[in-house]
């Protein structure tokens, strides 16, 4: 079996990787680099500044607790330089993995001209019994007078930037806006966070969301909610955005983080598909409306995370040599690193209580009474873990140091419906940040014992 694969990013190259594995002869398509923008533009590099960013807080946490005196001057160009290698060796190891696997990579943007054809630009037509379509998506570009004309930042623009601004307007306070705002403030940015909406991360757990913000405004970021900017244009110096209010702000830089689009492959029109509210349709087995053809991740429809992308496209072709796995986004995971890192899955309390009453159970616990965050020095967040009234876990929710390491553990207690009482009767290991799960559930069974 011949499979064509449009992307090398996390849905595409690790769906090449599978299916080479089954059997099928792959051939992947990709216009850049592979690893898509998770490797090159996203998720490694944000991290990699994250990383950076941090050592910078845990010295000053060292400092406020008197175990040192230093003062710290981060080398912006050194930071960057490092990245970048970081980068560099994870996409080799991704060619190494896809040529390991006798998996073929086409360096070329590649055009569909029918359900089982491919043309790249040199001419050459290429045919194949399936076909995934793995494009990801791209940050987008809101509607207003005049942004698009003073050429904002992006994720991209931001990560590769060789210089601090002094001051920097992000526009979106949802996953990417509070990630860049935390990283830019603790290289010295003056940084001013404008939303649309009432919170920061308003698709997350509410006290999740109230506790960020704090957390953000703690180090120096001033954040506007509820507000809309209604124009925007740049001079020499600075640019300037205006809001609905009539206020106006300016900056050196504006980033604008307000969500993304699809990459839709070129041809997609001659196959009989489209774009509909910025996905391509797909069923369970990630089969679209045409039989030969699969997507998987961000084309597929949010959330736009890399490892939803990866496990759809997993499922996309072992479902094409012969599987029928459904693929269903209620035990997707979400981790955040800002101010405070968070990770989360499933329901959270208002969702809970929607679906099952006020009958749930829910069980939080402060890293302020860990024994293990008070040695860390660093005590601000909480673990939430929420159940049904069988006491079944259906939420969990983790904000503070290492919270989306903590995650790996909440998703599996979800997605395997574990209850309560199993996690209440099994031992952790003493002193840890994952002992907090233990007594959140302790505290959401209502017999608590640490706090």
């Amino acid at each position: 079996m011949k499979i064509g694969i449009v992307g090398a990013g996390p849905g595409g190259y690790v769906a090449a990787i599978r299916a080479s594995m089954l059997g099928a002869e792959v051939t992947i398509f990709e216009r850049e680099r592979v690893g898509g923008i998770c490797t090159n533009h996203g998720c490694i590099p944000t991290k990699a500044l994250f990383s950076a960013a941090s050592k910078i807080h845990d010295m000053e946490i060292g400092k406020k607790q008197k175990l040192w005196e230093v003062s710290i001057e981060p080398d912006w160009r050194k930071i960057i330089d490092n990245k970048n290698k970081i980068v560099n060796r994870l996409v080799k190891g991704i060619e190494f993995l896809l040529k390991k696997n006798g998996i073929r990579t086409v360096y070329s943007e590649a055009k569909l001209i029918s359900s089982n054809e491919i043309v790249i630009p040199n001419g050459t037509i290429e045919e194949f019994d399936y076909i995934l379509l793995a494009t990801g998506s791209e940050a987008a570009i809101p509607p207003v007078e005049g942004l698009a004309g003073i050429s904002p930042w992006e994720n991209r623009k931001a990560l590769a930037t060789e210089k601090i601004p002094e001051t920097l307007i992000i526009i979106g306070a949802g996953v990417v806006g509070v990630e860049m705002a935390n990283i830019f403030a603790s290289f010295g940015s003056k940084v001013t966070i404008v939303e649309i909406l009432p919170r920061v991360l308003s698709m997350m757990d509410t006290e999740i969301s109230a506790l960020m913000h704090r957390a953000l405004t703690a180090r120096g970021i001033k954040i506007i909610l509820d507000e809309k900017i209604v124009a925007a244009h740049r001079d020499k110096k600075a640019v300037f955005l205006e809001l609905e209010n009539s206020d106006k702000l300016e900056a050196e830089e504006v980033l604008v983080a307000t969500g993304r689009h699809v990459i839709t492959p070129l041809g997609m029109e001659n196959i009989g598909l489209k774009l509909q509210q910025n996905r391509v349709l797909a069923d369970e087995t990630m089969k679209t409306d045409v039989d030969s053809i699969y997507v998987a991740g961000d084309i597929a429809g949010e959330p736009f995370l890399a490892h939803k992308a990866s496990h759809q496209g997993i499922y996309a072709v072992e479902n094409m040599m012969g599987a029928n796995k459904k693929w269903t986004d209620e035990c997707v995971p979400s981790a955040i690193w800002s101010a405070l890192e968070v990770g989360c899955i499933g329901l959270s309390e208002v969702k809970a209580r929607e679906k099952y009453g006020d009958s749930i159970k829910s069980g939080k616990f402060p890293y302020l009474a860990s024994g293990k965050a008070l040695c860390e020095g660093d005590t601000n967040g909480f673990i939430k873990v929420i159940a049904d009234p069988d006491g079944i876990i259906v939420g969990f929710h983790s904000i503070g140091k290492n919270a989306s390491e903590l995650l790996g553990l909440g998703g599996f207690l979800v997605q395997n419906h574990v209850s309560l009482s199993d996690v209440s009767d099994t031992v952790f290991a003493h002193p840890t940040l994952s002992e907090m799960i233990h007594e959140a559930t302790l505290l959401a069974e209502g017999k608590p014992i640490n706090i």
